[in-house]
């Protein structure tokens, strides 16, 4: 019983912490999203442009992924321009759904 007490509490401040994806196609962010979600976080994808106070609404960051192949230089400076400082950063070459799986199964764990 307490295991489960444990894990659940591990399964709650997982999903207060979001992967920000960065780049990418639009019409892949549901999936994007069932892959973040199955290791239990939330998960924002900014595919053209930040939306103002966007660094306020996204909350705690545990991953930054940037699809660079499919990201404008616009974007990137953005990005960089956030301020998220101790959130590791991954760049992907593939804008794939597999790619980012290996990223969050290598990150994450």
């Amino acid at each position: 019983m307490k295991a489960e007490k444990r894990s659940q509490a591990v399964d709650r401040r997982r999903a207060e912490h979001t992967v920000l994806v960065i780049g990418g196609s639009g019409g892949m962010t549901s999936r994007y999203r069932d892959v973040v979600e199955q290791h239990g976080l939330s998960m924002r994808h900014y595919e053209n442009r930040l939306p103002p106070g966007a660094r306020h609404s996204v909350g705690k960051i545990a991953l930054i992924v940037i699809m660079v192949t499919m990201v404008s230089h616009a974007l990137r400076d953005q990005m960089q321009r956030l301020g998220v400082e101790g959130a590791p950063v991954v760049y992907l070459r593939s804008a794939s759904v597999s790619a980012l799986r290996a990223a969050l199964e290598q990150q994450i764990g």
